[in-house]
């Protein structure tokens, strides 16, 4: 006999130890995340077996007295008492695999949704924007859909192939398009008076303060010229090109030629009213006096006094000239202008670029834009009618100056030479004559007068200079200015130096004759001074022609602020933007990604960026009003085109642009048909099996295609609805991911024919996550055609999301029961979203008249509006909801949690082995996944979590709070900048953190759902959580004494 070691009764009755009488009552209560289930245990067996070898109801075993554990029969017991411990712990492992809350595998979660006809989503292939770059000398390249491009790995990551999913034209000429840099510089009659600087394309104009530049519109003859100084020179060598101020002109003069070019315009229409001719001949008069530097009076009657003698009443033209000139004179100088806040950093980094069509297809175009005066269709229909012209006709055009004002600038001639009149210097004559001096003339009848002078001897249009001037040329201009009055601007017909003695003096003269006046009977150009005119007289010859240079444009290119005040002289927009030349064959619905340095970003200029756009429309025109201006082409956006500004010269526009998806096509033989084997089934050799978004229910198409006997068999949910005929397969991933091919048994879908080697398959494989690569990645060309040089992505790709997790899935099994493929009540749109292939959180709220829906992408990977992934969900939405009910889709706001505190070790536990336990506990039932949109974050949950953790003995919180996105980028700005200067940045760092008060930390971080804020601005929904990236948010100390 035994007894028991604990109290020294016998061990048959003693009560201590295992209570006697297996199987044990189960109760389990609800919400537990897993099951007891276990009958009894080691110790619950064997004393449950020991008991009943006393029991009455056995007698036969009556004979079994002793306990001892060395005895055959107690080790007999002892065995089967392991054996069934086995047995109820993989019973109870096995129960708990039957329920979908308590699951432990995920092949069981899978296992179990196939009850419900649930698919566990695979994943889905990430997408992106992929810019090919063509040789120069090759011609157009046609580059097929499924052409392979693969990223650079970084560090532990691995190659990624990427697959074009469109055909691609491309060509060298859309490499890199440019904006239009420069223009011709806008001079014209309506500028001239107010131009501030020149820009000649040369950087040794040789040019002085004070030089006289004469500025010729149409013919000498029949047009206008204009004077103007020259007041400093800059000069700019890495633009091979000076920059020439102009000597201001008074303000009035400037606005009484604008008024004058308004009055000559009206009173060139024959309808102008009475005496028109002659008002006219003496508002040109005057306004051409005026260019070339005449006084402008300082008043209307000191102005127009000498043109307008003897010129009857004028018409009503006449009367709006004198109003301007009046208030010309009485302007004030225009008011300074003000700087302007261009609001807080974050909003500009935050800024998300404007959603774009899905592709061309669904391109909303109207006939006015597609067939417009300036769209590119209609030359693209006149090479249809003259297929002959196709070479050249682009080149051709645009190359052809059509921007004319009139009149029309002829050019811009810097005047070399000043030169006084031969005999300027010449002695004066003194003479004798009668003295008019009553009170002498008796005593001294004859006087000297030293002021006597030569008689001139000059002819008309003839002009000889002091000296000999090589440099003089025929055909060159001449300025002769006597005096204060305007200059005379004459040309020279013929040029010859040679000996001259006139007025006392002998030497060397350059004699010039003028052309003739334009008529017969008019007044020649210039008539012969006398000898005061001639000393008085100044020549300016020698007339340069200088080569101007083209404008540099300073606007900025893309979005403009609704609060901004730039005004951009080329037209360009959002939508619109100007090309520095023209290029034939782009066309609507075609991808381009615009590139460049970011202006909209306060306080920097170190900011790219790059955006998706879809060509509208391409337009060819000129301005008219810029001299010499060519055809450009315009690009016009769909949609609402660029979201941010950029820096002008920094912009490339790429345009051999096109989409691709994550994933490698093969081609193999799955195996040989059997028309006598019913389910056939066949294994895909590559995996995992590529998955790409699409606007379907499950938010996933199958890139599968099989093929038997050279015949297409499609894809089916469940043979149960298929026909004995039906050439239909079944797909099923296991949690491998390895994916079989089934098909059927000749009464739910056709078995397999009989073949050899008869049933082939093309698909792709590569999908999830590690199909998200940055921007710059993808550069490795993998299929080339001939031509092609390079590939880039530059944009990131986004929207690859893993195959479905467990627990994500024991979440959405549920769901595939409820929204039944249709939309009626807002949580269905919520429930239909959150089971979209890519999708891990989804909320959904009315507010007013529209349905906001926000998502958040499995493991929050990045969701972009540009992706395949939200295009295809929001069409999803749209076909499946209510069609009259307006929707909204955004991503997520993050709250970042942050906590800090202390924590006192239970005995003999040490910080080291402690406080991995704890972060990882923390980190996972705060994590993303087990968090959900618009949750609020109690303190109680945070101190219960830490309090399980095994050695944790007491927890003492010193803050809890959260951070956003906004606020965080905020604290770089001047927000930031006073919270540092006032010493509390780390008070003011977020408007959710709060740090340890008297009172303590907060009970609670509040989450918000989907709401309007305080400017009336639609909010999406937040999501708080612990990031695991960023360890520094969560703060653990061990307590110390």
């Amino acid at each position: 006999m035994s007894c028991c070691s604990a109290c020294g009764k016998h061990a048959c009755a003693c009560g201590c130890g295992a209570i006697a009488g297996t199987p044990l009552p189960l109760y389990n209560r609800p919400g537990l995340d897993s099951l007891s289930y276990r009958v009894g245990r080691y110790a619950d067996f064997r004393a449950t077996m020991q008991r009943d070898l006393s029991a009455a109801a056995l007698p036969a075993l009556a004979g079994l007295r002793t306990r001892a554990s060395d005895d055959p029969a107690m080790a007999l017991l002892d065995a089967w008492a392991v054996g069934a411990d086995v047995l109820s712990f993989y019973q109870e492992r096995i129960a708990n695999e039957g329920y979908l809350r308590t699951a432990t595998e995920r092949r069981s979660v899978l296992e179990l949704a196939r009850l419900v006809d649930y698919r566990l989503r695979p994943g889905v292939a990430a997408s992106v924007y992929l810019t090919y770059t063509v040789e120069k000398d090759s011609p157009p390249v046609t580059i097929a859909a499924g052409a392979r491009a693969q990223s650079i790995p970084a560090p532990g990551e691995q190659m990624q192939t990427f697959e074009t999913a469109d055909p691609l034209d491309a060509r060298f000429e859309w490499n890199a398009l440019r904006p239009r840099l420069t223009r011709p510089q806008n001079i014209s009659l309506d500028t001239i008076a107010g131009l501030g600087a020149l820009w000649v394309a040369d950087t040794a104009t040789n040019l002085k303060p004070n030089d006289r530049l004469l500025f010729l519109f149409d013919d000498l003859a029949t047009g206008v010229q204009a004077l103007r100084l020259v007041q400093s020179i800059e000069v700019q060598p890495q633009s091979q090109r000076s920059k020439v101020l102009l000597q201001p002109v008074d303000p009035a003069t400037v606005q009484i030629v604008a008024a004058a070019h308004v009055a000559i315009a009206a009173l060139s229409s024959s309808t102008a009213g009475p005496n028109r001719e002659q008002w006219l001949s003496a508002m040109e008069s005057m306004r051409q006096q005026l260019l070339l530097g005449g006084d402008n009076g300082g008043s209307y009657d000191d102005l127009v006094g000498p043109q307008f003698d003897g010129v009857p009443n004028g018409p009503p033209a006449i009367d709006d000239f004198k109003n301007a000139v009046d208030a010309a004179f009485g302007a004030s100088s225009p008011p300074m202008g003000t700087f302007f806040d261009f609001g807080a950093l974050f909003g500009a980094l935050t800024l998300m670029p404007a959603p774009q069509p899905a592709n061309s297809l669904r391109l909303q175009r109207s006939v006015a834009t597609a067939l417009g005066q300036a769209s590119d269709t209609r030359p693209q229909l006149l090479l249809n009618f003259e297929a002959r012209l196709a070479d050249n006709f682009y080149r051709a055009w645009t190359s052809v100056p059509r921007g004319q004002p009139s009149p029309a600038l002829s050019g811009v001639y810097a005047m070399r030479l000043a030169a006084p009149l031969f005999g300027y210097n010449a002695q004066r004559i003194m003479g004798l004559g009668l003295n008019t001096d009553a009170d002498t003339k008796a005593a001294v009848p004859y006087v000297s007068k030293p002021d006597g002078d030569w008689t001139s001897v000059e002819q008309d249009d003839r002009v000889q200079l002091d000296n000999a001037y090589d440099g003089v040329q025929a055909g060159s201009y001449l300025l002769l200015q006597s005096g204060d009055t305007a200059p005379i601007v004459a040309q020279a017909k013929s040029v010859r130096v040679h000996p001259r003695s006139d007025y006392g003096i002998s030497g060397k003269t350059t004699d010039i004759t003028l052309f003739d006046a334009a008529a017969d009977g008019d007044p020649p150009v210039w008539s012969a001074p006398d000898m005061a005119t001639l000393r008085t007289t100044q020549v300016h010859a020698q007339s340069d022609l200088l080569p101007l240079a083209e404008l540099a444009i300073a606007d900025t290119v893309g979005s403009i602020a609704a609060d901004a005040t730039e005004t951009r002289i080329t037209g360009d927009s959002a939508t619109r933007l100007t090309l520095d030349g023209a290029l034939d064959g782009l066309k609507a619905g075609r991808w381009a990604i615009v590139e460049g340095q970011r202006t909209d970003v306060p306080g920097t200029d170190a900011v790219s960026a790059a955006e998706l756009v879809m060509l509208e429309a391409v337009e060819q025109g000129v301005d008219a009003q810029l001299p010499g201006d060519t055809v450009h082409s315009t690009l016009v956006f769909a949609n609402q085109g660029l979201a941010y500004a950029y820096k002008r010269d920094t912009v490339s526009i790429y345009a051999n642009v096109v989409r691709a998806t994550h994933g490698e096509t093969r081609n193999e033989v799955l195996g040989s048909g059997n028309g006598t084997t019913a389910m056939q089934v066949f294994a895909l050799k590559q995996s995992p099996l590529t998955y790409v978004s699409a606007a379907t229910v499950d938010g996933v198409e199958s890139t599968l295609s099989v093929r038997v006997n050279d015949m297409q068999w499609h894809e089916t949910r469940n043979l149960a609805f298929v026909g004995a005929a039906g050439r239909s397969f079944v797909t099923a991933t296991d949690d491998d991911g390895k994916t079989r091919v089934q098909f059927g048994d000749g009464t739910h879908g056709a078995r397999a024919p009989t073949g050899v080697e008869n049933i082939k398959a093309t698909y792709r494989n590569g999908i999830g996550t590690p199909g998200n690569v940055r921007a710059q990645q993808i550069s490795l060309v993998a299929t080339k055609p001939l031509g092609v040089k390079a590939v880039i992505n530059p944009l990131p790709a986004s929207g690859g999301a893993d195959a479905e997790a467990r627990d994500q899935a024991r979440r959405n099994v549920p769901l595939a029961v409820l929204a039944l493929d249709r939309l009626v009540s807002v949580p269905d749109y919520a429930d239909f979203a959150r089971s979209f292939g890519g999708v891990g959180k989804a909320a959904a709220i009315k507010l007013g008249n529209r349905v906001q829906v926000t998502i958040a992408g499995a493991g929050d990977a990045p969701v972009d509006i540009t992706s395949d992934l939200y295009r295809n969900l929001l069409q999803a939405l749209q076909r499946y909801g209510d069609p009259l009910l307006p929707l909204r889709l955004d991503v997520r706001e993050l709250l970042a949690l942050t906590v800090s505190a202390r924590v006192g070790l239970a005995t003999d536990y040490v910080w080291e082995a402690v406080e991995p336990l704890l972060r990882a506990a923390l980190l996972d039932t705060f994590g993303f996944g087990r968090r959900a949109l618009a949750q609020n974050v109690y303190l109680s949950e945070i101190v219960a979590c830490m309090q399980s953790v095994r050695g944790v003995a007491w927890v003492d919180v010193d803050a809890f709070g959260s951070l956003d996105e906004a606020t965080l980028l905020a604290g770089f700005g001047e927000r930031g900048k006073e919270a540092n200067a006032n010493g509390d940045g780390a008070a003011s760092s977020s408007m959710h953190a709060s740090l340890a008060t008297a009172a303590g930390p907060p009970a609670r971080v509040q989450v918000l759902p989907a709401r309007y804020d305080s400017d009336g601005m639609l909010r999406p929904a937040q999501l708080a959580y612990l990031p695991p990236n960023v360890p520094d948010t969560l703060l653990l100390q061990e307590a110390t004494p």
